[in-house]
């Protein structure tokens, strides 16, 4: 399946997929074969199709692609391709604190430190996540609202960053129509309640993410929100219960963890300072270095057989809409324009390098998909007008009543039929070859020659439907018409549209009656348990 051209950015592997978007390793290439590794997040169907959410996520992401702090990942741009939104961010060398928990394995009978990270280690995150709070707290005005795990990135050299401000988990405030977003297990009371949020709510994901990080087990994450409400309503656990090196920092987590967002720290920085003062005398040069080696070690290991199979049989993204040809951005970095403006001067002359294509043969090359216009037919190859189809399809039905009539007659008479005299024109027509009756030959000598009305000779008669659909191939009326997305102009009437997707073997059989002049999109989509046509006039 990969790798997949999507815009400017060549897919090389997926790398996680969640409730929210699917994260994806691609190739940005420009001029002089220049090259950049970027991690881009593509929005899933269901939330992408939520016009509320789309237009959050385009406002709040255009304030992420100006944050510019040490300890935040970089988004470049913003925009939609095809109808998925996508965020292009920096790729980390290095690993999500959930992935290096899982590396780490469980801790056996919760007395080994394998499980988790050292008190020191995990402090030094606390205050780097802190100082990217802080930072997006008053700088900047926005509120994260999903400190997780899953979004603190740890590189090989030790560097803290966080990544997804405002994006991964839109949280409502007191507007209408907003819903409510997060990581149950992980959100405060007055973010689960859709209440009005401010820096104490990250204050509060951050002082749980520590507790996971040192006890190798979440606080509060639980099955059901009736068993997460309990856990958050029960006595918290406090860091000395990991580690009671951990005593001087009860108290101030306590506060941090409080249900009421007034008890808690107010700033991201109060908490970042209480962790400053427990790591007050230790070398955070080491810290990081010790961390970093962690990260290492856990990357070296070979890749299970088993992970890379499921990677190749991942299928694409089913895209909510096809109405949009080519990449719309929204917002994007400096560093995104400056090499966007030399592949347009690239393009201006002759070509140093072209992005390889997985396309079969006789197709465009990437390049060319986002800039040609969707074709019925290859190029240099015209469709015969509907008028000469129509007279065509009257002469042949002449020619077969017409034989109809002879072979019933000589069967009425007891002769053999004689052989019907062919032209060069009329001779690679079969004939039927059934035995015929008096009352067949009747009805074959009596059935008119139908000739269309002028109106139905007008090639605006025509249906013309768009087929989509991410990895499929579709055939029309038994006429196999190639890969997704494809044009195809069909007569008024009754037809069946079939997709096939190559990658599980499953087909999916769509019929529809279109109307003179339909403009109608079909869109296959094999991600879920049972194939899905989403139709659209």
């Amino acid at each position: 399946m990969y790798p997949q051209v999507f815009g400017k950015y060549v897919i090389e592997r997926e790398l996680a997929r969640g409730g929210m978007a699917r994260v994806v390793l691609a190739t940005l290439r420009g001029a002089g074969g220049f090259e950049k590794k970027l991690v881009v997040k593509q929005v899933r169907d269901e939330l992408a199709c939520d016009d509320e959410f789309v237009r959050r996520f385009v406002e709040e992401a255009k304030t992420t692609v100006a944050l510019a702090h040490p300890n935040i990942v970089p988004v470049y741009e913003l925009g939609v391709e095809l109808g998925t939104y996508f965020l292009a961010m920096e790729f980390v060398e290095g690993l999500s604190l959930a992935e290096l928990l899982r590396a780490l394995g469980p801790a056996p009978g919760g007395s080994s430190a394998e499980g988790r990270l050292s008190p020191e280690e995990a402090a030094y995150v606390g205050v780097e996540v802190c100082r990217a709070l802080d930072y997006a707290h008053r700088r900047m005005n926005v509120v994260h609202r999903d400190v997780t795990p899953r979004n603190v990135m740890v590189d090989e050299e030790g560097h803290v960053r966080v990544i997804d401000f405002g994006i991964a988990a839109p949280v409502a405030t007191t507007e209408r129509g907003d819903g409510v977003f997060g990581s149950p297990g992980h959100m405060p009371p007055e973010q689960m309640a859709g209440a009005e949020l401010s820096p104490a709510t990250d204050v509060f994901a951050v002082a749980v993410l520590l507790m996971e990080l040192w006890s190798g087990r979440p606080p509060f994450r639980r099955r059901t929100n009736d068993e997460i409400d309990a856990a958050l309503r029960a006595p918290h656990p406090k860091p000395s219960d990991a580690d009671i090196r951990l005593l001087p920092l009860d108290e101030a987590f306590q506060a941090a963890m409080a249900l009421d967002p007034k008890r808690r720290p107010q700033q991201a920085d109060d908490l970042g300072r209480v962790l400053r003062r427990f790591l007050a005398g230790i070398d955070l040069g080491d810290v990081a270095h010790s961390l970093g080696d962690r990260v290492r070690a856990v990357r070296a290991r070979p890749e299970r057989p088993v992970a890379e199979a499921r990677q190749i049989l991942q299928r694409p993204p089913s895209r909510p809409t096809g109405m949009q040809v080519g990449t719309a951005t929204f917002a994007s970095r400096d560093e995104v324009r400056v090499v966007e403006e030399a592949r347009k001067r690239e393009s201006a002359g002759p070509s140093t390098r072209r992005l390889a294509s997985a396309a079969p043969p006789r197709e465009p090359i990437a390049e060319e998909v986002l800039t040609q216009p969707i074709e019925t037919n290859p190029p240099g190859k015209m469709r015969p007008p509907a008028s000469r189809l129509w007279w065509g399809l009257a002469v042949a039905g002449g020619v077969l009543a017409a034989a109809g009539f002879s072979w019933g007659r000589g069967a009425a008479s007891g002769a053999p039929p004689s052989p019907m005299a062919t032209t060069p024109a009329t001779a690679p027509l079969p004939l039927p070859t059934v035995a015929a009756t008096p009352a067949l030959a009747s009805a074959r000598a009596a059935a008119p020659v139908v000739v269309p009305p002028p109106a139905a000779l007008d090639p605006d008669s025509e249906a013309h439907l768009t087929l989509l659909g991410d990895g499929t191939t579709v055939s029309v009326d038994g006429v196999p018409r190639g890969p997704c997305p494809t044009h195809v102009a069909v007569e008024p009437g009754l037809h069946t549209v079939v997709f096939s997707f190559a990658a599980t073997g499953e087909s999916k059989a769509e019929p529809l009656t279109v109307r003179a002049a339909d403009r109608m999109t079909l869109r296959a989509d094999f991600t879920a348990a049972v194939p899905t046509v989403r139709v659209r006039r």
